[in-house]
């Protein structure tokens, strides 16, 4: 899939060398799918997908209305920093 899509990077890292970074993203299972745009998480699931439903995924995900994502976040920081989550 990564040659039919030149606009997506995938991207893979060694969890056992990669220690830092597995924490940090907190993946704890093997394979673990994460979808980045923007330098935001947009999807997070251990586990492989079939194809069809990886691109079905991937096409949603290039779908999604960034500025909404960022304005559901602020306001999610905002309620936490509130008190209110």
């Amino acid at each position: 899939m990564s040659e039919d899509l030149a606009d997506v990077v995938f991207a893979k890292i060694n969890t056992e060398e990669q220690q830092e970074i597995a924490g940090h993203f907190q993946i704890r299972s093997i394979p673990t799918l994460m979808i980045f745009r923007e330098q935001i998480i947009i999807f997070s699931q251990p586990g492989a997908l079939p194809e069809s439903q990886f691109r079905d995924l991937l096409t949603k995900a290039g779908e999604l209305d960034m500025v909404e994502v960022k304005r559901q976040i602020a306001e999610q920081a905002q309620a936490r920093a509130s008190g209110n989550a």
